[in-house]
């Protein structure tokens, strides 16, 4: 039994890691000429100084066990930091006005983004109608229904699509965010569900912090679990085509390698996918290239400490797309991780593809001066970074639309034996959420091969 896992991000890599736990042959083949896709950290320098930055995600919720869980399994644990709160000291542009967050009664209280109206709005969250269907909907009417529209515009809408890089009218409440809608159906509301689950988690005996990072960045977890595997990997291996042979498939890669696999898990964006599938199911293929997925790139910026003004003392800026303003949000990564960084200077990270997708295609003289321009105007910073560095994923960032969860199943459900779909494009784009993709991918597919039995993992047998 072999099987073949198409991608080396981290669903990819997980995905073999659980086919290694439980003793099955396989291959990854990984286009790039590196593992992790969009987790990469790198380092900055300038003069004796040294600036660790990421491209991607750079903390993980720990609600989402599964990569506390991955990190356990390699002996990392002793590897992870905490970087605290990741709500503390964030702001949302509001008609070209910068305004905090609201999360403590003060704030609430005195906050001018909502109205006395909204503020009251807000407060009867426990009293709506609790929706304990299964249903899908769109981010913006489920908290329209909770919260009332104010709450929506002013600081839930931009803070959830400024993560989801999406429009929450657009946006699958069930893929952006389905904790919400678990805490409605177990609890009747938000309020409510919140106070459940936090004296839930003061009952367990080991407390996570909510949030977790590694000391020398995400890529630490890619880097290690490519490393502990031990099967067929390997980069630079774009695949071209896949085609039935026998009971399984030969795979053709772009350099001229070919593979023969029982199974095939497809560990690659969806417009990816698409591509691959066109030869061997060409309905599968069409409705996967249907999907829409936007540019996305982050840039990460030094300045001298005496360069960014004094107040207000910013963590973190949310930019709502009503604002037309050419970022989508703005971090600063040196006070949220200070160890990061070097005393004296100030990094931060725009985020840009989400309003204004052509960002992401500009040469770099052009986007420099496009962010130069958007933080004078909304932080007041003037100067020219003293270094700086751009990641960009055209086409690399999945939009989960109303239904897309049930495209996915039919897709899934039309697909040739023994092949199987996971990572950011299907069932959640959070680190956590690809883990747990590619692990159940994995297990699927033994399962698939196996008449519907699982082998044990090597922890199991020992």
């Amino acid at each position: 039994m072999h099987i073949a896992v198409i991608g080396g991000g981290i669903t990819g890599l997980s995905a073999a890691w659980e086919l290694q736990q439980r003793g099955t042959d396989y291959t990854v083949l990984e286009a790039d000429p590196r593992w992790g896709g969009k987790i990469v950290s790198t380092t900055l320098e300038l003069n004796q100084s040294k600036f660790l930055v990421e491209g991607g995600p750079d903390t993980l919720v720990t609600r989402k066990p599964e990569a506390w869980e991955l990190a356990d399994e390699l002996g990392m644990l002793d590897q992870i930091a905490d970087p605290g709160s990741e709500t503390r000291g964030i702001f949302v542009l509001d008609r070209a006005s910068l305004h905090p967050i609201p999360l403590s009664p003060t704030q609430f209280f005195t906050t001018p983004l909502l109205t006395l109206r909204g503020k009251l709005r807000l407060l009867a969250e426990p009293f709506q109608p609790a929706r304990r269907d299964d249903g899908d909907e769109s981010l913006a009417d489920f908290v329209r229904r909770r919260l009332g529209q104010e709450a929506l515009d002013k600081f839930i809408g931009p803070v959830l699509g400024g993560i989801y890089n999406t429009d929450p009218e657009r946006q699958s409440i069930l893929v952006a965010s389905p904790v919400m809608r678990e805490m409605e159906k177990e609890a009747g509301g938000l309020f409510a569900g919140a106070l459940q689950r936090a004296f839930r988690a003061k009952k367990k005996p080991v407390r996570a912090p909510r949030f977790i990072t590694f000391r020398n960045g995400l890529q630490a977890l890619t880097d290690e679990l490519a490393r502990q595997l031990t099967g067929d990997l390997r980069l630079n291996a774009r695949v071209e085509n896949v085609r039935t042979e026998g009971h399984g498939y030969r795979i053709q890669t772009a350099n001229g390698e070919s593979l023969y696999a029982d199974a095939v898990i497809f560990a690659t964006l969806a417009n990816q996918t698409a591509t691959m599938l066109k030869d061997i199911s060409p309905q599968a293929s069409q409705r996967l290239g249907e999907f829409n997925q936007q540019n996305i790139g982050t840039v990460s910026l030094v300045y001298r400490e005496t360069d960014i003004p004094k107040e207000p003392v910013v963590n973190g800026l949310m930019i709502p797309r009503r604002e037309r303003r050419l970022i989508d949000a703005v971090t600063f990564t040196s006070r949220k991780m200070p160890e990061r960084s070097t005393p004296g200077y100030a990094v931060l990270r725009v985020f840009i593809g989400g309003g204004a997708p052509e960002t992401v295609d500009m040469p770099d003289h052009q986007l420099l001066a496009v962010i130069r321009k958007e933080l004078a105007e909304l932080l007041g910073i003037a100067a020219a970074p003293q270094t700086w560095t751009v990641f960009r994923w055209q086409g690399g960032f999945p939009q989960a639309e109303v239904g897309h969860l049930q495209r996915v199943d039919k897709i899934e459900a039309g697909l040739p034996p023994g092949m199987t779909l996971a990572g950011s494009s299907y069932r959640g784009i959070a680190v956590p959420d690809c883990i747990r993709q590619g692990r159940e991918a994995a297990r699927k597919t033994l399962m698939s091969l196996r008449g519907g039995t699982l082998p044990p993992t090597s922890r199991t047998q020992q």
